[in-house]
């Protein structure tokens, strides 16, 4: 009997485990190519041999014996040493090694394109798991070394485990399931799960073979507070029937899905580009009060860089290491917004998810969230956001339940809510509310000093973009550039900057590489000047059409000048100030 066959019931609970993870089917043999465990087909081939035991063969499972490699065969079809035999898509081949020895080999093998794109999509973390799995095998196989091992894995994960019998009762905990439950391991074990947590449809789950993924699930302690985590169950249906429960605090999952929702944009006041007075003031007041939690409202026409101020605030303030979650209450539909700031519980509405969803409050706990565009919120929800503001708690939607948050809001918008206020279509507690620490962006036209950093900074970070080496930009489109009143403000300014490094060929951006937009402008700015320069022109032109009549002649003039409703001395002095001679020359 080889030694995988001496542990082979710990071989199929592994097999099993690999399969409940991963959602595709494993094998696993000896260095015989006997089948010692296996999920799916494999299990009713447990005994049998693989490539006939032929340990010389050319095919691939004799191939890993022989060289102790692991194999990623990507398209089964194409393979030379692959031998399919029934519909297999592609497979990883894993040697098992105890020291330097192949004791046996672990097959995972996909029969369907859904396993394979699992099997294929981050083929490095699938070999390493595999090689994980591998060697928790061969250390049971070396006796002393399992416990240990099996130990550390279960003791260093971030998660709370339990095991759990058939009946659900509770086996084994390890360390963070005692500080996420508060229980010692002592009371823990041998308890019942329906004890902790009575909803939960743990028995059901074990007896149906069906997994429970992500159920949120609460703890009321006797103070009233409310706990929630968590929790997925994986059955386990072999020599051993019961399941595995993985546990995690929800506020560590909020945090986790906000870090990976939200973009990752590190932010400081030095990131507000400007030497105006109006930027070195809002930089100075925003150190003053980051580390305040009261709310602000940042005012400011669109593209002036309120987002960038509110990062700036979260990342100085005291919940900076707390997430930074964003909505933007004009770009969700009325419908829809309200299960986004507050979410909702299972069964709200038709089509809502099972365990129901958290709401960007809720993710954005101890952090900031930063509402966009306020000014659009509907006044229903105004109403329900004022209440938040007030009692730090929300109610999902369909819920009975209140769920406190420690939350930092900062809002914005580019509309004047004070003239809202007053045609009711903004609520004035909730504006009164926002509105403790107010701060105003300037647009760019009234802080013209500010242009210069903001094109060098722009032509930086786009030359960087597309891989350009640029000098700068031409006299002319300087000019523009400041006397252009940028009504998109410095988005507008970054996407004509852009769009001149896209388009430029040379070292300097030219006129004719600048939007089309600007070279409009431009034709059009020139053909209004100033109102005293505009009259001169003007006058000019007719003085020299009234003398194409008269004529030039001393005359001809002392005509012009009556025509003109001038004296002679009047028009001689313009004559001269304009540059005419007696042809009518310039």
């Amino acid at each position: 009997m080889t030694t995988l066959q001496e542990i082979r019931q710990t071989a199929q609970e592994t097999a099993e485990a690999i399969t409940a993870a991963l959602g595709i089917d494993i094998e696993i043999t000896d260095e015989t190519l006997t089948i010692v465990a296996g999920t799916g087909r494999y299990k009713q081939k447990i005994g049998s041999m693989e490539e006939e035991g032929d340990l010389e063969s050319g095919y691939l499972y004799a191939e890993a014996l022989r060289t102790a490699k692991t194999y990623i065969i990507e398209e089964v079809s194409n393979h030379p040493t692959y031998n399919p035999k029934e519909n297999e898509l592609a497979e990883v081949c894993c040697p098992i090694l105890l020291g330097d020895k192949v004791i046996g080999l672990m097959g995972l093998v996909a029969f369907n394109e859904g396993q394979r794109d699992r099997l294929l999509k981050d083929k490095d973390n699938m070999i390493q798991f595999l090689k994980i799995m591998a060697g928790l095998l061969a250390a049971k196989v070396a006796e002393h070394e399992t416990s240990n091992l099996m130990k550390t894995i279960l003791q260093s994960t971030h998660d709370g485990i339990l095991s759990v019998d058939e009946e659900g009762m509770i086996t084994s905990a390890n360390l963070m399931a005692e500080k996420l439950l508060q229980k010692r391991k002592e009371k823990l074990e041998g308890s019942r799960v329906s004890d902790i947590w009575p909803d939960l449809p743990l028995l059901e789950a074990i007896k149906n073979g069906q997994k429970i993924v992500d159920q949120e699930v609460i703890i009321f302690e006797a103070d009233g507070k409310a706990n929630l985590f968590s929790v997925t169950v994986s059955p386990i249906q072999t020599g051993l029937t019961g399941a595995v429960i993985s546990i995690r605090d929800m506020a560590d999952v909020r945090k986790l899905v906000a870090r990976l929702t939200e973009t990752d944009q590190p932010s400081s006041f030095l990131d507000l580009l400007g030497s105006s007075r109006q930027i070195e003031e809002l930089r100075e007041t925003g150190k003053k009060i980051a580390g305040s939690q009261s709310t602000v409202l940042i005012t400011g026409e669109s593209g002036t860089g309120k987002g960038l101020l509110a990062r700036a605030i979260h990342a100085a303030s005291t919940v900076s290491q707390g997430p930074l979650v964003t909505i933007n209450c004009g770009a969700i539909p009325d419908t829809l917004l309200e299960t986004e700031l507050f979410g909702y519980e299972s069964g709200a509405f038709t089509d809502a998810a099972r365990g129901g969803k958290v709401g960007k409050f809720e993710l954005a706990n101890d952090g900031t969230l930063f509402l966009d565009e306020i000014g659009d919120l509907p006044l229903h929800l105004q109403v329900k956001l004022l209440h938040v503001l007030q009692h730090k708690k929300i109610q999902r939607v369909g819920g009975t339940r209140s769920i406190p948050v420690n939350v930092r809001v900062i809002a914005a918008t580019n509309r004047k809510l004070e003239e809202m206020v007053k045609d009711k279509v903004f609520r004035e507690d909730l504006y009164f509310r926002l509105n403790v620490i107010p701060m105003h962006i300037p647009p760019l036209r009234e802080r013209r000093e500010d242009i210069d950093l903001l094109l060098n900074q722009s032509l930086r970070k786009y030359c960087e973009l597309n891989q350009k080496e640029m000098m700068g930009f031409e006299t002319d489109v300087l000019d523009i550039f400041h006397r252009y009143d940028w009504p998109g403000n410095i988005r507008e300014l970054e996407n004509a900057v852009e769009y001149g490094v896209a388009m430029e060929t040379g070292h300097w951006i030219r006129l004719e590489n600048l939007p089309l937009l600007l070279q409009e402008w431009r034709e059009e700015s020139q053909s209004i000047g100033p109102l005293k320069d505009q009259l001169n022109a003007r006058e000019k032109q007719m003085i020299q059409e009234c003398l194409k009549m008269t004529g030039y002649s001393l005359e001809g003039k002392r005509r012009a000048a009556r025509l003109l409703q001038v004296s002679e001395s009047t028009l001689y002095r313009r004559l001269r100030e304009m540059g005419i001679d007696k042809q009518g020359n310039e």
